[in-house]
């Protein structure tokens, strides 16, 4: 929030606008790849697990930036 707030005093709204839609996208896509994780890793181990979890984060934060950012 800190961050936010100086963004807005010293960019303007339009800055901390894009910084908010920026921070949704990261925060969807994480709780998604925690989601996934968790069972990716039970399934199918270690590496492999990680490696799904990271594309399906890729994957929603790409998505999330492209719907905000419209």
């Amino acid at each position: 929030m800190a961050g936010l707030i100086l963004t807005v005093v010293f960019k303007g709204d339009h800055e901390a606008l894009d910084a908010t839609r920026g921070m949704l996208a990261r925060a969807l896509a994480f709780t998604v790849y925690c989601l996934v994780d968790v069972p990716a890793l039970g399934r199918l181990g270690a590496e492999r697990g990680s490696v799904v979890a990271l594309v399906v984060w890729g994957v929603v934060a790409a998505a999330v930036a492209f719907a905000v950012a419209s």
